[in-house]
């Protein structure tokens, strides 16, 4: 790749050097062989975009996502996901947590939302009370912990069966540990069938 940067006199390069760029991030003129290292610019290749080369690409991971929830369940912020239905939400006029998640509920988008309960609410819902808490970063790290004891146990036990619902072992995770006041800000299971077949599974897993 020519760059052709003139700048640099040499007795060997009466018109200044002529340089091409390596992938090395360097360039070197190729009349007198000087060497100078560059910032290369950030391509595609470069910037770990195109990482199909990779040994150390881990594919989808379950604790990653469960921490990914909680961590927006304990400090609600907006994300670039939630604009469409936050521009639906700004529209109306909330009286409480209820109409709140009704509304989310009735709403004519595909994705709902209701991993972002809470930061609806903390902006919306007039009578909102940010929750009493110990250290969030201490109640992650516990919730993290039981989830992946949870992953583990499963991945032994139920070597055919789909995993138990996120929102589900949120919930629980969120009564076992003592952290209710979140509870508010978390999506009910509506079909007791599956609350009643995932707890069976949590038994077993104890038992494990």
């Amino acid at each position: 790749m020519g760059m052709n940067l003139r700048n640099l006199d040499c007795v060997n390069c009466d018109d200044g050097h002529d340089f091409f760029e390596t992938d090395k991030s360097s360039i070197v003129c190729w009349r007198c062989g000087v060497e100078r290292k560059i910032v290369a610019d950030c391509t595609y290749n470069n910037c770990g975009f195109a990482t199909r080369h990779s040994p150390f690409l881990s594919g989808y991971s379950r604790s990653k996502r469960f921490r990914s929830m909680v961590t927006t369940l304990f400090w609600p912020t907006p994300v670039n996901a939630d604009q469409k239905m936050l521009e639906y939400m700004l529209l109306r006029r909330f009286n409480n947590r209820t109409e709140i998640i009704k509304a989310i509920t009735t709403a004519p988008l595909k994705d709902k939302r209701f991993g972002s309960i809470h930061i609806f609410c903390r902006l919306l819902d007039p009578d909102y009370e940010e929750p009493k808490h110990g250290c969030l970063f201490r109640m992650l790290k516990k919730m993290v912990w039981d989830f992946e004891v949870i992953e583990g146990r499963f991945r032994q036990r139920f070597t055919k069966e789909p995993f138990i619902n996120y929102t589900f072992l949120i919930r629980h995770l969120l009564t076992k540990l003592g952290y209710e006041v979140y509870l508010p800000f978390v999506k009910q299971l509506k079909c007791e069938k599956r609350k009643i077949r995932y707890n069976e599974m949590l038994v077993g897993l104890r038992r494990h």
